[in-house]
């Protein structure tokens, strides 16, 4: 049997697992679906019958009103049906009293719907709440599972007199309905690229993933921050050369990402490994964003860079800088003509560990300013 694995946000090869739920119609295969998942359905949501052409989920934590830009680049877009267009915020966070930039995020996005439903043609933004042990990563299966259940609804209330006008319908929706995600902190930079991309999506065939530019790095040594905005877009400039930038945002059919096994809640960059292992073997629509990186406490490239920070000042940490060791192992193994060689890896690792800035500064300034082969 072929074995399959994908590559996780620190460059790591993780093992796909086996696809799921694909072993009988779709009434029966949404039924095991929703038997296995009902713990993670949320039951008020799960009541929104109308079923949009693409449902945006935007995470949000800790994110006061900053969200609000994210949110606008989305509704900002120039959607062919506006109304066919749903965004959640999906507010959460752990299980403790409610914190101030929590607070902020729940008034800011109360505010926000209210103005937003007196509006016509525009996409639909609805608000959850949650506190939640499992973090981002229950987030988007509490998130999927419930389009799951909507969907199943909104079939049952139809009273198709036969099981094969259920299936027919079930299947229309599963191959039709768009699943997306969209970080909190992230900007569109076109108007027309995520809205252009979800009408050429198609089941089985595309994705859309995105091609992050990092503006701005946050850390708890400032002095570091701007060489480390270079070092961050240069990491992601070698996964993107080797395909294995898994990043925001992120959409498929709903068909595509149904029969993959259930996120591992509390497992590193389990939201990357599901969405990955979903996308492997499809056409990539690319959608251009811009993000910030402030700290972070879970897995994640904001933290990332501030354990690259503490060893860039510090020593400290000293494996930091194994997320370019682990992209090592893709030039090696490549035999493409692209913009960055095996060579420019090992330069740009060793002036990380010399922990010299105007080195690093200068190896960084020289290989964002290559140019792509001819």
């Amino acid at each position: 049997m072929e074995t399959n694995y994908i590559i996780d946000c620190a460059g790591n090869k993780v093992l796909m697992g086996n696809q799921l739920f694909s072993a009988k119609c779709w009434v029966g295969n949404s039924s095991d679906y929703l038997e296995a998942n009902d713990e993670f359905v949320i039951a008020d949501s799960a009541d929104w019958l109308d079923i949009p052409k693409i449902s945006i989920l935007i995470p949000i934590y800790r994110s006061g009103d900053r969200f609000l830009r994210t949110l606008n680049s989305i509704i900002s877009q120039k959607w062919s049906q506006p109304q066919k267009v749903e965004i959640i915020l999906s507010i959460n966070q752990p299980l403790y009293p409610i914190d101030e930039l929590t607070k902020a995020s729940l008034k800011a996005a109360k505010t926000f719907i209210k103005a937003n439903d007196l509006k016509d043609n525009t996409p639909q933004v609805k608000l959850v709440f949650e506190q939640l042990a499992g973090g981002l990563a229950e987030v988007y299966q509490r998130s999927f599972s419930t389009l799951i259940a909507r969907i199943r609804r909104n079939v049952n209330a139809r009273n198709l007199e036969t099981k094969q006008e259920n299936v027919n319908a079930l299947s229309s929706l599963m191959d039709s309905t768009v699943f997306a995600i969209i970080d909190d902190d992230q900007i569109l930079l076109d108007n027309r690229s995520l809205s252009t991309a979800v009408d050429k999506l198609e089941a089985g065939k595309s994705t859309i993933m995105g091609q992050v530019e990092i503006t701005e790095v946050s850390t708890s040594y400032p002095q570091w921050n701007a060489i480390l905005v270079g070092v961050m877009n240069l990491f992601l400039r070698f996964k993107y050369e080797h395909g294995t930038a898994i990043l925001t945002p992120r959409a498929l059919m709903v068909s595509d990402l149904f029969h993959m096994p259930a996120l591992k809640i509390g497992e590193a960059y389990a939201d990357q490994v599901w969405f990955a292992a979903a996308s492997a073997k499809k056409e990539r629509f690319m959608i251009e964003v811009t993000t910030t990186l402030e700290s972070e406490e879970y897995p994640s490239n904001a933290n990332m860079v501030e354990r690259l920070a503490e060893f860039l000042e510090s020593g400290a940490h000293s494996d930091a800088i194994n997320i370019f060791k682990n992209v090592q192992t893709s030039y090696e193994e490549s035999t493409e003509k692209l913009v960055y060689s095996l060579n420019d890896l090992k330069q740009l690792i060793s002036s990380l560990k010399s922990r010299d800035k105007n080195n690093i500064e200068i190896v960084v300034h020289q290989m964002l300013h290559k140019l792509q082969p001819k």
